[in-house]
């Protein structure tokens, strides 16, 4: 057993290898009842010894493929810290604070693992569960009223109150609390940029690690449609704390299904938590200093195809349509990648290129930023999704054992960089910083820097501006 006492009581967790796992850590206060869509409210202190050795569910969310079969409920706010074995280094260890993706709707924390690898580097990580899907971002206030307004970003309130939590406990399990780097994938990655974005997370953590990532919240009007449809579908707003969680899931269910409800769920703007598009707030200095590793996959919609097939890139039409008018810009696509590929391209941009390139651009102004695109699957992947979206996660969390084939020397690269990147804010000696002339460190087969990658894709999107919503029409 091993035993640390924090701001709420004792605890008590597991030695492992190398390194020292607490699970199953309460955060906030359970968000049931007359909790529900509310803002998390702090933990109260607990007597005798918490026994953090087993996972707290993860958020109530559908059993699917490729989703953990793990318990899930509506009561999930539960953290779990991995750290080093040993005597940490004055000041202590530095800090990776994990936000798993998922689409806003499915993973949990322990989405990549508990993060072994990164502990026996002498890194100390947390890995966090927030609310998903409708229990964690209803925006009721286009219908109940403003004292409805937290409800529509339960979840970046969620991963505030873990990030304050961290702040004020990390200590005791041996980490630094000024050397926290925030780190996620996907829906992840969109949720560190929210929290470079609000001003509620100000001075909670030094630097961030965007994968896949860039701007996608709801406007108050998107949010209003997905809640008037949620409240349709349970019958009215009479009982909206007392009907089962169970029975807000279904009907979460029934708007939006599958992949086609991937992008469905997300905040919406908050007039103190969220006052605007967070790419705007970062270029106007709300995270000036942090410093950012930022990229993309190379093939993002790969993983989509996988799951959809044709299906998808059924939308690109519309999305295109609504965003420049015409669909003139897929010639371009078509002569960079061809025909073929041109719209799954285009849709990989909109999601997740586009959106990188503009936060990378927006922080590049306040801090040092490091820019990247992965090229490549993890070894023993098929070669179909190589970039394809998440492809990298096995690569940052797990560095293969063997390192002699070229796919592996990179995998292990990846790991080095993310490490290094925590410890001391700079990825690779050869990694130049981003900037003017768009420096950009492309994992493949034979890593290398490219200086302004896919630029005639990116002059053709120009300045124009679009607010991202679902893919799938509902």
């Amino acid at each position: 057993m091993a035993f640390v006492t924090i701001e709420q009581g004792r605890l008590n967790g597991l030695q492992g290898d190398g390194c020292v796992v607490w699970r199953g850590i309460p955060y906030a206060q359970p968000p049931v009842g007359e909790l529900r869509w509310r803002a998390p409210m702090p933990v109260s202190r607990w007597a005798g010894t918490w026994p953090a050795t087993d996972y707290g569910p993860q958020s109530l969310q559908p059993q699917e493929i490729g989703v953990a079969p793990a318990p899930s409920s509506e009561d999930c706010l539960y953290l779990n810290v991995c750290a080093p074995q040993g005597t940490p280094p004055p000041g202590g260890w530095p800090v990776l604070f994990w936000l798993h993706g998922g689409g806003y709707r499915t993973g949990s924390g322990i989405q990549a693992g508990e993060g072994q690898a990164f502990a026996r580097a002498g890194i100390v990580v947390v890995t966090v569960n927030y609310r998903l899907g409708a229990l964690g971002m209803t925006y009721l206030a286009g219908i109940l009223g403003p004292s409805e307004q937290d409800a529509g970003v339960c979840a970046l309130l969620d991963q505030i109150a873990a990030l304050r939590w961290v702040r004020g406990n990390i200590g005791a399990f041996g980490g630094n609390p000024q050397r926290i780097t925030v780190y996620g994938v996907s829906a992840g990655a969109k949720s560190v940029g929210n929290l470079m974005a609000s001003p509620l997370s100000r001075n909670t953590f030094s630097q961030a690690i965007v994968s896949s990532g860039g701007d996608h919240v709801a406007t108050p009007e998107q949010g209003t449609a997905i809640a008037a449809r949620l409240i349709r579908e349970l019958g009215g707003t009479r009982h909206l704390r007392s009907v089962p969680a169970e029975d807000i899931l279904a009907a979460q269910e029934r708007i939006l299904t599958g992949m086609s409800a991937v992008w469905l769920w997300r905040p919406t703007i908050h007039p103190k938590v969220l006052p605007a598009m967070p790419t705007a707030l970062v270029a106007a200095g709300s995270a000036a200093g942090i410093r950012l590793m930022i990229g993309h996959n190379g093939n993002e919609s790969a993983t989509f195809s996988a799951f959809l097939g044709d299906e998808a890139i059924a939308p690109a039409d519309d999305v295109v349509t609504g965003i420049f008018g015409d669909t003139r810009v897929l010639d371009t696509y078509r002569d960079t990648r061809g025909a073929d590929m041109a719209k799954a391209a285009f849709m990989s941009d909109e999601r997740y290129g586009i959106p990188t390139q503009r936060l990378a651009d927006a922080q590049a102004r306040h801090s040092r930023v490091y820019r990247y695109r992965i090229d490549i699957a993890q070894p023993g992947v098929p070669e179909f999704l190589d970039g394809a979206h998440g492809m990298e996660l096995g690569m940052v969390w797990g560095p293969p054992k063997e390192v002699s084939l070229p796919r592996e020397i990179t995998a292990a690269q990846i790991h080095e960089a993310w490490v290094s990147f925590i410890e001391d804010g700079i990825p690779l000696p050869s990694w130049p910083p981003y900037g003017e002339t768009r420096p950009v460190m492309v994992f493949d087969e034979d890593s290398h820097v490219e200086y302004d990658p896919n630029r005639r894709e990116r002059l053709a999107w120009g300045d124009i501006s679009w607010q991202p919503g679902a893919w799938f029409r509902f």
